[in-house]
């Protein structure tokens, strides 16, 4: 094919504005197209390569794969290499063990179906995985496992039906897209059948142009403007509510295939997508992807607040152009070249270093993430990973949502979202409520607990990207009747303040009759790595100060509310900052929000000890 030096101008369109977005520029709300970007280049180089071979009776499955050895895995492997070591001195063991899960995922080219597996609402944050980036390398080496025999087949016994096969794909994996964008966003983002079709917009423009001239003149003038306003316009438009891929992604796909049907040097967009800088930085993109996230993740995880600052952020951004500019220079450049390593010796070397990461991941995953490394009284809560400390809080109270009241026994109803499972956990935990029938009422945090109150109020003061969930999950005339049968209805949440400044006048639209309990925030402190800074000699010391967030929420709570009905948690557990161990030296909480199960029984035993709700603590009111 010949060199494009517009598409790598394309190239430096797409990773700039992906590696500003994760840097947190929030002006780039919606740079994250550029990887989107990237498939259609992708699937367009690839195809244009395939179809070529094909054409002149040249093509070879070992032949291919060895190209793409040359062009992924010399870099991929110096970035894993490096942030494995990184991992083992900054890591704790339990996220040790989640980077060493990520590994093996990597090598295999599954780490988008790991981190789809892996998210969720107790998942660690993204942001500070080193590896999330790789689920686009997953998906397209999927890709690329596919689609050359599906190629090579069709050409071989059903060559006129290629393309009426590849459109029908096309249109499948865009319209499954849209479908689960809203149904099942998760796995709409990570997984192959739902991006296939941005890969296939780039293989069908190189099947077009194999076929058909390029515009040119004012036609391609045309075209390639709509396309480069088509890519630009969506990064500072688009934002994290935007449902994606779906129907909104094909802006920027076809404004990619658009340049790349008719840029070239003869367009004005073509001369701005080939000057040097741009081109520069094209040819080290892959580089640069590779580097950015696990720089901006280990930045991340040493910070106190996990939030660095812009100006750090924006420093690693140039450090990762840096980084990218000597892997391409001394690693991507020679491994390319066929005369410093043959087609065995590229194999041999891909198979023993992915063998050696694999070990390395596979060690990391079975040793518990090396808990040796940190004195033995720790290691129980630096062990224990988020998820599972999650499925603690919920496991059991999944048995409570929804469920029937029993007419022969008084009756509980706990209302809220995740802090309303841990209340649950405290009740278990206390030994309170023993004779009553348990129903609970789960509404997600992001929609706060709020009833009869101004559509347009709550619509402003909820997220974009949220609305729609809390159209369904707010609650409802249904669940507060269910209320009704209540002999205790106890709210729980994490509040905040503008639903507690509703929240007196919810109460008084929903009419209870019951005896009502409304439990006020709580908070923590938030990252287990600064736990360790605190003296393990002295538990009682260890305090931090709570959210602002919960000050201001607890404050309103407790000037609106009776004091009969306000369980007021800052006051009983933080009046001098909030605390970090119970008194034997566990963790009370290991994300600064939800409990642990020490954590649970420390606070039954307070909250349950105290008014208003001491009266339980024997199972009757």
């Amino acid at each position: 094919m010949t060199y494009r030096p517009e598409i790598d101008g394309l190239r430096a369109v797409a990773v700039l504005p992906v590696i500003l977005f994760h840097a947190g520029v929030s002006q780039i709300s919606g740079g994250y197209v550029g990887v989107d970007v990237f498939f259609v280049i992708s699937g367009f180089l690839i195809t244009g390569i395939l179809a070529r071979e094909l054409e002149a009776g040249q093509f070879s499955i070992v032949g291919f794969y060895e190209r793409r050895a040359r062009r992924i895995l010399p870099a991929l492997f110096l970035v894993l290499a490096i942030s494995s070591c990184l991992a083992f001195f900054i890591m704790l063991p339990y996220e040790f063990a989640a980077f060493g899960r990520g590994i093996l995922a990597v090598i295999f080219f599954a780490s988008n179906v790991l981190f789809w597996r892996e998210s969720g609402y107790f998942a660690a944050s993204s942001e500070l995985n080193p590896l999330l980036h790789t689920w686009s390398l997953a998906v397209a080496e999927q890709f690329y496992i596919l689609f050359p025999l599906f190629l090579w087949a069709c050409w071989r016994w059903f060559r006129p039906g290629i393309v009426p096969l590849l459109i029908l794909t096309f249109l499948v994996s865009l319209a499954l897209a849209e479908l689960l964008s809203l149904r099942m966003p998760s796995a709409n983002f990570y997984l192959l059948p739902t991006r296939a079709w941005e890969l296939l917009a780039g293989s069908l423009a190189a099947l077009y142009l194999m076929k058909r001239s390029a515009p040119n003149g004012w036609l391609a003038e045309g075209i390639s403007v709509i396309g480069l306003v088509a890519i630009i316009v969506p990064m500072f438009v688009f934002d994290e509510a935007t449902p994606f891929p779906s129907a909104w992604a094909m802006v920027p796909v076809f404004g990619s295939v658009a340049i790349i049907l008719a840029a070239s040097p003869a367009t004005w967009v073509g001369r701005l997508l080939g000057v040097s800088p741009l081109v520069g930085v094209g040819l080290i993109s892959y580089s640069a992807y590779l580097w950015h996230q696990p720089l901006f993740a280990f930045a991340r995880l040493v910070d106190v607040d996990g939030h660095p600052s812009q100006g750090v952020m924006l420093g690693l951004a140039v450090l990762a152009l840096i980084l990218a500019w000597l892997t391409w220079r001394f690693v991507e450049r020679p491994f390319r070249g066929k005369n410093g390593f043959s087609r065995r010796g590229i194999f041999m070397l891909s198979g023993f270093g992915a063998l050696s990461l694999a070990g390395f991941g596979l060690v990391a995953v079975l040793s518990s993430g090396f808990p040796q490394r940190y004195p033995e009284g720790q290691r129980d809560w630096i062990t224990t990973g988020t998820r599972e400390y999650g499925e603690y809080v919920f496991g059991s109270y999944r048995n409570v949502v929804g469920a029937d009241f029993s007419e022969e026994r008084p009756k509980l109803m706990i209302v809220g979202d995740s802090f309303s499972q841990d209340f649950y956990n405290i009740v278990l935990s206390a030994g309170a409520f023993e004779n009553y029938t348990i129903s609970a009422i789960d509404v997600p945090a992001v929609c706060q607990l709020h009833y009869a109150q101004s559509a347009s109020f709550v619509t402003e003061n909820t997220a974009p990207e949220n609305r729609r969930l809390c159209e369904n999950r707010s609650l409802k005339a249904t669940q507060v009747a269910k209320m009704h049968q209540a002999d205790v209805v106890v709210f729980s949440a994490r509040w905040q303040p503008w639903a507690a400044d509703l929240f007196a006048e919810s109460l008084e639209a929903m009419e209870l009759t019951a005896d009502v309990y409304v439990v006020g925030s709580k908070s923590f402190q938030p990252n287990r790595r600064f736990v360790l800074d605190f003296e393990s000699s002295n538990f009682e010391t260890a305090r931090v100060k709570p959210e602002d967030s919960v000050v201001d929420s607890t404050r309103i709570l407790s000037s609106s509310l009776p004091n009969s009905m306000f369980v007021d948690t800052m006051k009983i557990m933080c009046g001098n900052g909030c605390p970090i161990f119970t008194e034997n030296g566990s963790l009370i909480s290991y994300d600064g929000l939800h409990l642990t199960p020490e954590g649970a029984a420390y606070m039954g035993d307070l909250v349950f000890g105290a008014p208003p709700l001491s009266a339980f603590i024997q199972g009757t009111p």
